[in-house]
């Protein structure tokens, strides 16, 4: 097989190493759908430092996965895709490393483009994956960071519609099941645009009803209607090695019985420096304090800043990532504490 391109591998450790590997090892012959094999191999130890915790509170974090993909021509116009894919093999967070777990699907492509059903991620949740969370940033850029404008999906049984290649353009859609809620349902939507043959625009949205949202301190369970949208940039500054990336993430939560609405922006910025194997990455996030209509949601901003160094030594990624978030992140109360962490991991794609 072909050893990973500085490109591939730049963009793997970009998003903590999260996407398709490089290499993949067929199983079969053409009549037996060309099954391949591929996977990451990804072991690191992070520590926390703050009010209530410290560094000597360290775990850790296996994200080694393991999945299976295909393809087979059905008919002259119609070829099926599928794919099969484990959870992470950390038992607590990613239900033990499950087949199935991550994104499995069958599908069909063709001229018409691509259609894919199964459990896969939203485009809404893709964008904001990659490339506006790495390094260390989704702590507060991922999630919505207030708890209960939780208006993003992750992986989820759903239908999504790839249209083909317009030019520069690049457009896809989805709708499912939104949770649990009685008659919830989501659909979104995103678009990519290659400018001026080198910076890519990003815009995405994604809208969800009848979420269920579970009782808080504050106040009781009751059910929202959420929306929101993205839009981002990704910049290489040329002959410099350098390159910048950016974006904006509105969201809100509409009370179905009050009509109350809450309200949040955030913001993510990356910078990434390459210089041979040699990388060097810095990323801030951010989010607004909550605009709540009731007064009910007091949850305040919150950010966090990390910085990520990387190699690339025969395929392998070794990495070391420092970085501070003030009142916790992940959707925590607001609290003057503030927490900084640090990453010490090494991963391999194949």
């Amino acid at each position: 097989m072909n050893k990973l391109s500085l490109s591939m591998v730049a963009a793997a450790v970009s998003t903590a190493l999260l996407s398709t590997a490089a290499n993949a090892y067929v199983l079969g012959t053409e009549n037996t759908g060309n099954v391949e094999v591929y996977g990451v191999v990804a072991v690191s130890t992070y520590g926390i430092s703050g009010d209530n915790t410290s560094i000597t509170d360290y775990k850790i974090e296996n994200e080694t996965r393991i999945g299976f993909r295909g393809s087979k021509q059905m008919t002259d116009d119609i070829n099926v895709i599928f794919q099969v894919e484990s959870g992470y093999t950390d038992v607590d967070d990613w239900a033990g490393g499950g087949l199935g777990f991550r994104d499995t699907f069958v599908g069909v492509e063709g001229d018409y483009g691509k259609v894919t059903v199964g459990r896969q991620l939203t485009p809404m949740y893709e964008v904001v994956d990659w490339p506006f969370t790495n390094p260390g940033l989704g702590r507060v850029f991922d999630p919505a960071a207030t708890g209960d404008i939780a208006y993003m999906y992750d992986r989820t049984e759903s239908i999504r519609y790839f249209a083909p290649a317009m030019g520069n353009l690049n457009i896809n859609v989805a709708t499912g099941r939104a949770g649990s809620g009685e008659n919830a349902h989501w659909v979104g939507g995103a678009a990519k645009y290659k400018a001026f043959d080198t910076v890519t625009l990003h815009a995405t949205f994604e809208y969800g009803n009848n979420r269920e949202v579970g009782k808080t301190d504050t106040r009781a369970a009751y059910t929202t209607d959420t929306f929101t949208y993205l839009v981002g940039f990704e910049a290489p500054i040329a002959s410099t090695g350098i390159s910048i990336s950016g974006a904006y993430k509105y969201g809100q939560a509409e009370n179905i019985a009050s009509k109350d609405v809450d309200s949040q922006g955030s913001y993510s910025l990356i910078a990434q420096y390459w210089n041979g194997p040699l990388g060097i990455k810095l990323g801030y996030a951010a989010t607004e304090d909550v605009d709540s209509e009731d007064s009910l949601n007091e949850r305040e901003g919150s950010s966090v800043t990390s910085l990520q160094v990387m190699g690339v030594v025969n395929g392998f990624v070794p990495y070391v990532r420092v970085g501070m978030t003030d009142k916790l992140g992940w959707g925590a109360a607001t609290s003057d504490s503030q927490e900084t962490f640090a990453r010490v991991g090494l991963e391999y794609g194949f």
